[in-house]
């Protein structure tokens, strides 16, 4: 029996994902893997439309299960009316991966404050919001998983990346306190933290920068979808709370030349 077809103690039949920022790049991939492992599929776009009906189309033309939503994370009544409808179509919701994300790069002395918040309200408290909304669910069926995406810009952020950086770093905190309070309830929560990927958005940008000097190339949506897929299995039962970079040995490969 594959791990979509084990359930929590509450439903039976496939299990149901729900993936912010699913209309392209690093929230496609998540969608499409998690459709090909079994699950079925509610991805939700911003203002994409076109983006995630095309790919919940793709998704189904393979065989699998999906479905497009267009909400703002960010907004606290859009999201409890996601939930519901998701909950009322399918009686259960299992995963919630947290993609969703804005970058809004500029120097922290020329950001003003409703540019600061704008990013932290869709990073952050968006996975608030939306994790928020999707625990009592959780908490009935006795099993759920959340994973969180973060970024390797915690770590390493680069100039004008300081609202994007703290936002990340708050999201992380957020999976550790949450792994805390839900944990015994067969919950599990994690963070995969992406380094250079490319997508639509950054072609390019890969295109003109090539490697960092480090010898490691920039990523694929498809290298983070893997793991997100494992983490929101039974196979990753003993795992919580942590947060799991995925950046082709960048951070290593940085920390060495820092000591040379």
């Amino acid at each position: 029996m594959s791990d979509a077809t084990r359930t929590g103690t509450a439903s039976a039949g496939p299990r149901v994902a729900l993936v912010t920022g699913g209309s392209r790049g690093i929230g496609a991939a998540i969608a499409r893997r998690l459709a090909a492992d079994g699950l079925t599929v509610h991805l939700v776009h911003r203002t994409a439309s076109g983006a995630g009906e095309a790919v919940a189309k793709e998704i189904e033309a393979a065989g699998g299960r999906a479905h497009a939503h267009r909400a703002d994370v960010s907004d606290e009544a859009q999201v409890r009316a996601l939930v519901d409808r998701v909950l009322d179509r399918e009686g259960a919701l299992h995963v919630l991966v947290n993609n969703a994300a804005v970058i809004d790069d500029r120097l922290l002395a020329l950001t003003s404050t409703a540019q600061w918040e704008g990013v932290l309200r869709t990073n952050l408290t968006g996975p608030f919001l939306t994790s928020r909304a999707v625990l009592p669910a959780m908490l009935d069926q006795g099993w759920g998983r959340i994973v969180n995406i973060s970024s390797n810009s915690v770590r390493i952020p680069g100039p004008g990346q300081t609202a994007y950086a703290a936002s990340k770093g708050g999201l992380e905190a957020l999976t550790r306190g949450l792994a805390m309070e839900v944990g015994r309830k067969g919950i599990r929560i994690n963070t995969v933290a992406p380094g250079k990927v490319r997508t639509e958005m950054t072609d390019a940008v890969a295109d003109q920068l090539g490697t960092d000097g480090s010898g490691t190339r920039w990523g694929l949506p498809e290298d983070v979808s893997g793991l997100v897929a494992f983490l929101a299995g039974d196979e990753a039962d003993y795992i919580q709370g942590q947060t799991f970079t995925v950046d082709g040995g960048r951070l290593v490969m940085r920390a060495a030349r820092t000591r040379t």
